[in-house]
């Protein structure tokens, strides 16, 4: 949660703020999509029902794509009124959990100064790819990572991704980008780290934007230096392309997580990603 005061008495066109984890499995990502299955149709519906207000709408840090999770979703939503019993913030998780499925579960609530916005405050978001490198795996690290034991250079991987650290144009790693704004396709990361485990590989993607899909296609192209060991050159070889064809395929949406959301300027510094995100601790 950002560092806000919670407001206890606020009044009741005050936002909400809520902390969502979820298992993106079964569903075709965060934004709506007429006859599908979608996390914030699923949450959104719920709320309305909470509420008793059918046009209550909600909004998010992060638009996740089909098949990606996440444990650090921010949400805001600001009802036109009060639920039928007023509920306290810490009433309000117990409540929507009873009426979501299991594969969503809402960590916590607060009421939020007036004016806020998940999406407007946010000032970076941090990402974790999971990799299985075993030849075998289990069928719950098979759910959350790309399983692939084919060998790979490591250290190609990291002198690359060194390359792609700090601000770039990185219109080759995205998908459709928006043309919004001056620099559509301007990002900074801050860090973009590979971590070796018994039987893993965990790629962290810290940065202040995200281009659609940019994560996934990141990791795709480290996984294709690791296979094919070219030299670091290749990452600026890539970004000056701005061409989506200019890379390998995406890495599959199974293995991401949106681990965290940054509300203050300096807090991604401190972060250290839970490897692996999907353990359970976790996401208790």
């Amino acid at each position: 949660m950002p560092r806000t005061e919670a407001l206890p008495g606020a009044h009741p066109e005050s936002p909400w703020h809520l902390t969502v984890a979820y298992d993106g499995t079964a569903y075709r990502g965060w934004a709506s999509q007429p006859g599908l299955a979608t996390l914030r149709e699923t949450l959104e519906s719920r709320l309305q029902r909470l509420f008793h207000q059918p046009d209550l709408q909600i909004a998010a840090t992060s638009r996740t794509d089909a098949g990606v999770h996440a444990l650090d979703q921010q949400v805001s939503f600001t009802p036109a009124g009060t639920p039928t019993a007023p509920l306290a913030p810490d009433q309000l998780p117990a409540r929507l959990n009873r009426w979501l499925p299991l594969d969503i579960r809402v960590l916590a609530a607060r009421r939020a100064p007036p004016g806020f916005h998940a999406r407007h405050a946010a000032c970076g978001k941090a990402y974790v790819y999971c990799i299985a490198t075993d030849r075998a795996v289990t069928p719950f690290a098979a759910r959350y990572a790309w399983h692939l034991w084919r060998p790979l250079d490591v250290g190609a991987m990291r002198a690359a991704a060194a390359r792609l650290t700090g601000t770039h144009d990185f219109a080759t790693f995205g998908a459709n980008p928006r043309r919004d704004g001056p620099n559509p396709t301007i990002c900074t990361l801050h860090r973009l780290e590979l971590t070796e485990r018994p039987g893993f590989l965990f790629v962290t993607v810290i940065g202040d934007r995200f281009l659609y899909k940019m994560v996934r296609g990141l990791t795709g192209f480290l996984v294709h230096v690791g296979l094919t060991g070219q030299p670091p050159g290749c990452a600026e070889t890539a970004l000056a392309a701005r061409t989506r064809t200019a890379i390998p395929d995406n890495a599959p949406a199974c293995g991401l997580f949106l681990a965290r959301v940054f509300f203050a300027g300096d807090d991604w510094g401190r972060y250290q990603p839970p490897l692996p995100p999907f353990a359970p601790a976790t996401l208790g």
